[in-house]
């Protein structure tokens, strides 16, 4: 996975709160409205 540890203090904040204007970005309505994240800058190797 390519998590990072701030994604726990997003996941503690939507569990809290529900959801916050930083993980709106990447809910799973994004694969049904087309907006994917572009992997290649993602990873921090070539592919």
């Amino acid at each position: 996975f390519k998590a990072i540890p701030g994604s726990g203090w997003a996941m503690a904040e939507l569990m809290a709160k529900g959801a916050s204007p930083l993980a709106e970005e990447f809910s799973m309505y994004r694969f049904r409205e087309g907006r994917f994240i572009d992997e290649s800058v993602a990873a921090g190797v070539a592919h």
